[in-house]
C-alpha cells in the first residue's frame, strides 16, 4: 500500500508538469497514442477509449493533441470502463485541470473531489500535483485532508456548501468557536451529502464533545431522519428534545417543519395539532408581553401551517381552513403566502365547489404566482362541469379574469375556461346574455373561442379546437416554410453579434463532440439557470441528434415554460420529434389508425424512450402492461401475424411494442366506436371509461372529457389530442384543428 501511495505521489506531479510542457511546445503532431491524431479523435468521438487503455502511462498527455479539453470527456468514459484502472482515470481528470476552459477545470475539479472524498489518502498526491493551485472546493479539501487547517480556512470562499463546510470545520479545529454556525449549517436547507459528512467529521473530531450539546445532536439527527423519511424514528428523537428543552424548536423554525411532517406522515396528527396549538398559544403570550413579533413570526407560521396540514389529512376541513388562514398572516415570503392560499382553496374545494368560489373572489388578486394555482383551478373546472353548474363556471371565470383585462390566472387556464364556456353556449346549455352579464364579453360562443384561440400560452388542445370552431387555422404557413424563415432570422441575429455564454455552451457541446454524450444531460440540467433560451435550444437539438429524445423533449419543455420564452416554430420539431417513424407509420397503417394519433400516443406515453418502464410496470414506447401485451400478442398470432411469444415477449423491442400498442388501440376503438374514448380507455381502462361515459350520455365528447374525475386520464386525453394535432400538421400536411376535431368524431381515425 505504501509503495502504491508513493507511486501516486511521484506520478501525479510529473504527469501535470509534463502535460503542460508538452502541450505548450507541441507543433503539428501526426501521432497520438501510436495512431494518427485524426484516428484518435475519430475513436474518441465514438466513445472508444481502448486506445487510451492500451497506451503506456507516459503517453496519457497526448490526449491533449485532440483538444485541450478532451482529457475530461475521455476520463468520464474511462469511469465506466471496468477494465480502466482508477489511477489512470484520475490522471486524465488531473490533465483536464490544465484546460483553458474554466468550465472544464471546475468539472474536473468536482470529479477529483469525489474521488478524494472516497479516498482522503489521495489528498497529498493532489496537493503536490496541483502545487496548491486547484480550484475551490478542491483546494480547500486537499489542504483540509493534508492537515493544513489554516490553508483550508483561507482557501474556502464560504459561498458554496462544501466550501462552507471546510471553512467551519477548519476554523473549529483551529480553536474557533463556530459550533452555533455549524449547528445552523446542518439544519438549513435540504439535507445533502455535505451535511451528513460534516456532522460525521465534527462528531469524530477529538474535541467533538464541546461542539454540540445533547439536544442539538438530537435535533441534527432528527432533521436527518426526517430527510430520509424515517418519520417514526424522527418523532422518537424529537420527543427527547420536547421533554428536555422544547424552546429549541422556537429558536429553529426548520425543526418545527420537520416535526410537523413527522406527525403528519407517521399518523400522529392529533398529537401534533394539540402540541402545535399549545406552542402557538405560548408564543402568542410571549409576543403580547415582550412585543417580539419578528422573532416568533416564522415559528408561528410553521406551527399553524403544519397544524392545518394535519387537520386536512384528518378531513377536519373547518379546522384546517382556520389554521391556514391564520398562518397566512405570518408567511415569511411570497412562496409561502401562495402555499397558504392554495391550501385554503383546496380545503374549501374538498368540501364543495360552492365553498371555493367565494374564496376565489377574496384571494385571486392576492396570490403571487398565477401558475401555482392552475391545478386547483383545473380540478374546480372539472367539478363544476361534471355537475353541469354552468353559472358557477361563469363565476369562476369572472374571478380569475376581470373585465378590465387583468388576469389572476395563467393564460393557459383562462383559455381552458373560455373554450368550455364557448361550448356550453354553442350547445345551448346557457344563454349568451347570461354569459355576457357575468364576463363582460359579448356573450357569443365565438367571443370565448377567440379568447382561447388568441391565447399564445394555451395548450394546442384548446387552441386547435377553438380554431376549428372559428373556421381559423393555428398556423397559416406550411411547417417547413415557417422553420426556414426562423432559421434565416436567427442567422441574421447571429451576424449582428447577439451571442450567449460561448464558454459554457462549448463545454456542454463537448460531451457530444468527444464521445461522452450519454453523460451530458445531468450537466445540462445543472447549468440550466445560466443558459440562454437559444443555448438551451442548441443543446436540445444536440440531444435529439444523439437519439436522446426523452431528454431533448424535457429540455425543450423546460425552456418553453419560462416567462422569457416566445414561441418559435423550430421548437415544435424539438418538442414533437419523429423517431422510429418507419415502424410507427407501418403499424399505424396496419391498424387503420392515423400516423398522427399513434405518434401523439407514443409522445405522451414514453417520449420515445424505448426502455421506459412505469411505476406500474408498463413497458416500452407505447407503455404496454405485460398481461395486455400477452393477450394482444396472442390475438396477433392467431390472426396470422408474427409470434412474439415464441421466444419470450420483449416489450422493450420498438417494433414488437409499437405493433402490440397500435393493435391494442385499434381494438379499443372497435369496442368504443370513438378515438377519444379509446385513448381514454388506453390510459384509464376501457371498462371504467365506458362506465363514466354511460353516466354522461348526452354531453359531447369534448365536454365529457372535462367531467372525468381522474386527473391523469382527463389530462392524458388532452395531451394526446394536442400532440396528434401537432404531428398531423408538421409531418402529414393535415391542419391541426382538423386532427383535433377528428379525434372527437365517431369512427374517425
Amino acid at each position: 500500500m505504501k509503495t502504491r501511495s508513493r507511486r501516486k505521489k511521484i506520478f501525479f506531479p510529473l504527469l501535470l508538469v509534463s502535460t503542460l510542457f508538452f502541450y505548450s511546445c507541441k507543433s503539428e503532431a501526426e501521432l497520438a497514442f501510436d495512431i494518427t491524431m485524426q484516428e484518435a479523435e475519430k475513436r474518441l468521438k465514438k466513445g472508444d477509449v481502448t486506445f487510451i487503455l492500451e497506451a503506456e502511462p507516459e503517453k496519457m498527455r497526448e490526449i491533449t493533441y485532440i483538444h485541450p479539453s478532451a482529457p475530461f470527456y475521455a476520463a468520464l468514459l474511462m469511469k465506466t470502463e471496468e477494465a480502466a484502472p482508477k489511477l489512470r482515470t484520475i490522471n486524465l481528470f488531473m490533465t483536464a485541470l490544465s484546460s483553458p476552459s474554466t468550465q472544464v477545470q471546475e468539472a474536473a475539479s468536482h470529479e477529483l473531489f469525489a474521488f478524494m472524498m472516497d479516498d482522503p489518502g489521495l489528498a497529498a498526491s493532489l496537493l503536490e500535483a496541483t502545487g496548491g493551485a486547484a480550484p475551490p472546493p478542491l483546494k480547500a479539501a486537499v489542504l483540509y485532508f493534508t492537515g493544513d487547517m489554516i490553508g483550508a480556512r483561507s482557501a474556502s470562499s464560504g459561498d458554496q456548501l462544501w466550501d462552507r463546510a471546510f471553512y467551519l470545520l477548519s476554523t473549529l479545529k483551529l480553536g474557533g468557536d463556530v459550533s452555533q454556525e455549524l449547528f445552523q449549517f446542518l439544519l438549513d436547507g435540504t439535507v445533502a451529502d455535505v451535511h451528513t459528512w460534516t456532522y460525521r467529521e465534527a462528531s469524530e473530531w477529538e474535541g467533538a464533545a464541546s461542539v454540540f450539546n445533547e439536544t442539538e445532536r438530537w435535533a441534527i439527527e432528527g432533521h436527518f431522519e426526517t430527510a430520509r423519511r424515517s418519520y417514526g424514528g424522527a418523532i422518537g428523537t424529537f420527543r427527547k428534545i420536547i421533554a428536555q428543552d422544547h424552546t429549541l424548536f422556537f429558536k429553529n423554525p426548520a425543526l418545527i417543519a420537520d416535526l410537523g411532517r413527522c406527525f403528519q406522515y407517521a399518523g400522529a396528527g392529533a398529537e401534533g395539532v394539540k402540541l402545535f396549538t399549545a406552542w402557538d398559544n405560548t408564543m402568542q403570550e410571549w409576543v403580547r408581553t415582550k412585543k417580539e413579533w419578528e422573532k416568533t413570526a416564522h415559528a408561528r407560521y410553521n406551527l399553524l401551517f403544519f397544524a392545518g396540514r394535519m387537520e386536512r389529512q384528518a378531513s377536519h376541513w373547518s379546522e384546517a381552513s382556520d389554521y391556514f388562514t391564520r398562518s397566512l398572516v405570518f408567511a415569511p415570503d411570497a412562496e409561502q403566502e401562495d402555499a397558504c392560499i392554495w391550501y385554503i382553496l383546496d380545503v374549501a374545494f374538498k368540501q364543495s365547489p360552492e365553498k371555493a368560489i367565494p374564496l376565489l373572489r377574496i384571494y385571486a388578486n392576492q396570490w403571487n404566482e398565477a401558475s401555482y394555482f392552475s391545478d386547483v383551478l383545473g380540478e374546480l373546472c372539472q367539478a363544476v362541469v361534471a355537475s353541469h353548474s354552468w353559472t358557477k363556471l361563469l363565476e369562476i371565470f369572472s374571478c380569475i379574469r376581470s373585465v378590465n383585462g387583468a388576469q389572476y390566472a395563467d393564460g393557459a387556464i383562462i383559455a381552458q375556461y373560455a373554450y368550455i364556456i364557448g361550448r356550453i353556449i354553442s350547445e345551448g346549455y346557457m344563454p349568451a346574455a347570461k354569459a355576457a352579464a357575468y364576463t363582460g364579453l359579448d356573450g357569443s360562443a365565438g367571443s370565448f373561442f377567440r379568447l382561447a384561440y388568441e391565447e399564445q400560452t394555451a395548450s394546442f388542445y384548446y387552441r386547435t379546437l377553438s380554431a376549428s370552431r372559428l373556421g381559423k387555422h393555428v398556423f397559416t404557413e406550411q411547417p417547413e416554410k415557417l422553420k426556414a424563415a426562423e432559421k434565416k432570422k436567427k442567422a441574421k441575429k447571429n451576424d449582428e453579434g447577439e451571442a450567449g455564454q460561448a464558454g459554457l455552451l462549448d463545454f456542454l457541446l463537448g460531451f457530444f463532440n468527444y464521445g461522452a454524450s450519454r453523460y451530458a444531460f445531468p450537466y445540462i440540467q445543472r447549468s440550466a439557470s445560466a443558459l440562454t433560451i437559444d443555448e438551451s435550444r442548441i443543446l436540445a437539438q444536440a440531444l435529439a441528434d444523439d437519439g436522446q429524445y426523452y431528454e431533448s423533449i424535457r429540455l425543450a419543455s423546460s425552456y418553453m415554460k419560462t416567462k422569457e420564452y416566445s414561441f418559435t416554430f423550430s421548437d415544435m420539431f424539438l418538442y414533437y420529434p419523429r423517431p422510429f417513424y418507419a415502424i410507427i407509420e407501418k403499424y399505424a397503417e396496419q391498424a387503420n389508425i392515423s400516423e398522427a394519433t399513434l405518434f401523439g400516443l407514443i409522445h405522451t406515453e414514453s417520449a420515445f424512450e424505448a426502455s421506459a418502464v412505469s411505476s406500474a410496470g408498463a413497458e416500452g414506447l407505447t407503455q404496454i402492461m405485460d398481461l395486455t401485451g400477452v393477450e394482444m400478442a396472442e390475438r396477433i398470432r392467431n390472426e396470422g401475424g408474427p409470434d412474439y411469444l415464441k421466444a419470450g415477449l420483449n416489450l422493450k423491442d420498438p417494433e414488437v411494442n409499437v405493433h402490440i400498442g397500435s393493435y391494442y388501440l385499434a381494438h379499443l376503438i372497435g369496442r368504443t366506436d370513438a378515438v377519444l374514448l379509446a385513448l381514454l380507455g388506453y390510459n384509464g381502462g376501457p371498462t371504467r371509461v365506458r362506465r363514466l361515459r354511460a353516466a354522461e350520455p348526452l354531453l359531447p365528447d369534448d365536454l365529457f372529457l372535462e367531467t372525468i374525475s381522474i386527473t391523469e386520464t382527463r389530462e392524458y386525453g388532452k395531451r394526446v389530442a394536442a400532440a396528434a394535432a401537432a404531428y398531423g400538421y408538421m409531418y402529414y400536411n393535415v391542419k391541426m384543428e382538423d386532427i383535433s376535431a377528428d379525434i372527437l368524431k365517431k369512427r374517425r381515425l
